[in-house]
Formats: C-alpha cells, structure tokens, sequence
C-alpha cells in the first residue's frame, strides 16, 4: 500500500517526502509555526504542512523502523515517538535545567495567555529565572558557554529557536516552541522539581534523559 501511495506523489512531493522524513528524523520536532531570522516575522512551516496533508503516508513509512509519527493539532507539533524508547538521547545536566526552567516559563506565559504558540526569552530574563528557581546552586557549571552550548542543543531539535545574536553573545534572544511540553512530561516535571529540590539542598548535581 505504501508503494502505491507514494508512486501517486509527483517527483517534486517525493522530494518534498524525502525532505521531510530527514527533517522528522534528525530534528524529531517539526512545529507549525515558528520565529523566522530572516524575515524577523513567525511563519507557517511548509514542512509541517506537508506532514499534514500527507500524514498517513508518512506514517506508514516511518512504521517501518518502528516509529509513530504523532501530531497535536491544538500545539501544532509533529513528532516521532518510539514506544520502546529509541529514539531518545542522554542530555547534560545543564540542559536539563535549561528544559526545566524553560518549560516552567512557557507554561506560565501559556496559562496568562492561552492563544500564544511560542514565548520570547532573552538572555536577562534566562538567567533572572535560573537565580529565582535557585538552580544556579543546583549546578556550579551553569557557565555562559554551558547555558550557550545546551541552548544551540535545543535549537538543533526544533525546542527553541534563536531571534537574535548568537547564544554565545553577552545578549540574545530566542523563541520557546510548543515542542517544549514534549520534552518532559508532567510527570517528570514534578519528579524533577523534587530532585532539584532535594539536589539544591544536598548540593548535588542533576542529569536526565527525555524524548528526542
């Protein structure tokens, strides 16, 4: 079936399919909207909407190496899922308290603003956040280039993406997507507030793993 639904596509879709498919699996999170550099403005993906319109073709292929490609119409975020785990990567402790702080601050711009997709971040407000939630005492090593280095992580998935300046500049900011709230679940969420604040207490150092 996959064969013959995807010989329908003309030769510019099946290269539009291959895009696509590289796109989901290198970067995981393709977001329906998202801060474009280069026009300074949030445009619609046409690789989201591609996904969309093709959606149960795709799906049929990337069911072939053991994947489920998943689609949250209210988020608009598209992703690969993996029941068994595969596709996940092992993260810094950093990064993880950048995922922390980052989604605890989406969350609360979301629930004053229901409409939003994507909140704005810059570089004073990161790091007023990482002091208000005592997580520079949680990890000594919350350095510049440490917090440049996981947030260029970040960007690499589709979890944030970059407005102005480099994250390694002494200013910059950046976007916070939807595809935030799919790197830890609420769950973890909760479980990670405890250890951090255990950890803050102990003066330990944290490191988690999520969904990429």
């Amino acid at each position: 079936m996959f064969q013959e639904d995807y010989e329908k596509l003309t030769r510019g879709e099946q290269r539009q399919f291959e895009d696509a498919v590289n796109d989901l699996l290198y970067t995981c999170f393709i977001v329906r909207k998202s801060f474009d550099r280069a026009t300074n403005v949030s445009k619609i993906s046409p690789t989201y909407l591609f996904i969309e319109r093709h959606y149960n073709l795709i799906n049929d292929f990337v069911g072939f190496i053991g994947l489920d490609l998943v689609k949250d119409d209210q988020n608009g975020v598209i992703y690969l899922n993996s029941e068994e785990g595969r596709n996940r990567i092992r993260i810094d402790s950093v990064t993880t308290l950048l995922v922390y702080a980052l989604r605890s601050y989406y969350e609360e711009k979301v629930s004053d603003n229901p409409s939003l997709t994507e909140t704005y971040m810059d570089s004073t407000t990161l790091k007023m956040i990482l002091r208000d939630k005592g997580l520079m005492k949680v990890n000594k090593r919350l350095s510049t280039n440490a917090l440049a280095s996981g947030l260029k992580t970040l960007a690499t998935y589709n979890i944030i993406a970059r407005a102005q300046h480099s994250f390694y500049d002494s200013s910059y900011s950046f976007y916070i997507l939807p595809s935030i709230r799919y790197v830890i679940s609420n769950s973890k969420m909760n479980a990670l507030y405890d250890e951090v604040t255990k950890i803050a207490e102990g003066n330990e150092s944290v490191a988690s793993e999520f969904g990429i």
